[in-house]
């Protein structure tokens, strides 16, 4: 195998192991404050909060599909950016308050 490659699987193996643990907290906060009528959620400012990651996303995605036809180089930003997508995904469960230590 060879450097790049083996960089790759680490980076998949390190963004995948986030999402799971992620995963596993978030579903365990959701199971346990289930039948918790104390949990209020307030979503009034998420879209005012996470608007301009999403835009960068967005444009991000189209930039590397745009340039993957310009440089043989921009064909390896797709996998990273997948990579990347994943490990902010995992990471955004342990962002999140548990809403049963806010009582």
């Amino acid at each position: 195998m060879s450097p790049l490659v083996l960089v790759f699987v680490l980076l998949g193996a390190l963004a995948t192991a986030l999402f799971v643990a992620g995963y596993v907290r978030g579903a365990r906060i959701a199971l346990a404050s289930y039948d918790d009528a104390t949990v209020e959620v307030d979503d009034s400012g998420d879209i005012k909060t996470y608007w301009w990651p999403i835009a960068l996303a967005v444009v991000a995605a189209t930039a590397i599909v745009a340039l993957a036809g310009v440089h043989p180089l921009f064909i390896y930003a797709g996998p990273l950016l997948a990579i990347v997508t994943a490990a902010a995904n995992g990471a955004a469960f342990f962002l999140d308050d548990d809403p049963r230590s806010a009582t």
